[in-house]
C-alpha cells in the first residue's frame, strides 16, 4: 500500500521549484485523494481490528 501513495508523490518531487511554488488545482486534488485514501484505510483497519477481537470473545 505505501508504493501506491509513494508513487503519486514521484512526479511532485521531480517537478521545478518555480512550479512546486504554486499550487495548482491537479495538486489540491491529488492530495485529497491520497488523503482520503489513506483516512479510509486507517478507518478500514481499525474496523477489522475491532471485528475480529469482538469475533474472538464470542462463547
Amino acid at each position: 500500500m505505501l508504493m501506491v501513495f509513494g508513487v503519486g508523490a514521484l512526479p511532485a518531487a521531480a517537478e521545478t521549484r518555480e512550479r512546486a511554488a504554486t499550487a495548482e488545482g491537479s495538486d489540491i486534488t491529488q492530495a485529497l485523494v491520497v488523503g482520503g485514501g489513506a483516512f479510509a484505510l486507517i478507518i478500514a483497519l481499525a474496523g477489522a481490528v475491532l471485528f475480529y477481537t469482538a469475533k474472538g470473545r464470542r462463547l
